[in-house]
């Protein structure tokens, strides 16, 4: 299994793969994430087929506010 982390705004994305899928979670040091009307320590999406498109969407999601 291989792990990217890498930061963006207040957040940190982290990606792992595994058998060619790639997992986005999102979290912040020190704080809860509001996402999906909860709050949660980590914010994951589903799995894509690159790890560009993993990057991309955790992004989007804190961009748009879907993820606070």
């Amino acid at each position: 299994m291989t792990v990217t982390t890498t930061a963006y705004l207040d957040y940190t994305i982290t990606v792992t793969e595994d058998s060619g899928r790639y997992t986005p979670r999102v979290h912040r040091e020190g704080g809860l994430i509001e996402h999906d009307g909860r709050s949660s320590e980590v914010w994951s999406a589903p799995s894509y087929y690159s790890l560009d498109r993993a990057l991309q969407m955790a992004k989007t999601a804190i961009d748009s506010d879907k993820i606070r």
